[in-house]
């Protein structure tokens, strides 16, 4: 019973925060990475390096997601995130119930 109970919590605390999921290329980290949510307002020649999904839930908050893009991004050497799309989605948590999670979808770019 105790362990259920610990990994229960592990669960939770696991799932609280938030994460991402990149897929595409990666160059030398970055230090600074700008926020777009606008491609109209990227004033540099770009290449789009990858793209990427950030989630959370149980409360993780979108700027708590933006922050995980963000360190994503600088270890994955862009310049630059631009924001394409915000979400919510239904998942299961895997006992026949299914919990609400935030996504943030996102372009990594990297300046020409």
């Amino acid at each position: 019973m105790k362990k259920s109970i610990l990994a229960l919590g592990v669960l939770v605390l696991t799932l609280a925060c938030a994460q991402v999921n990149y897929v595409g290329q990666t160059y030398e980290p970055t230090k600074e990475v700008e926020i777009f949510f606008d491609d109209k307002l990227i004033e540099k020649e770009y290449t789009i390096i990858g793209q990427a999904i950030g989630t959370g839930s149980f409360g993780a908050s979108n700027s708590k997601i933006q922050r995980k893009l963000i360190q994503e991004a600088k270890k994955r050497g862009a310049d630059a995130i631009l924001i394409t799309g915000l979400g919510k989605d239904n998942i299961s948590t895997g006992d026949g119930t299914s919990m609400e999670e935030t996504q943030i979808n996102a372009m990594f770019i990297r300046y020409d």
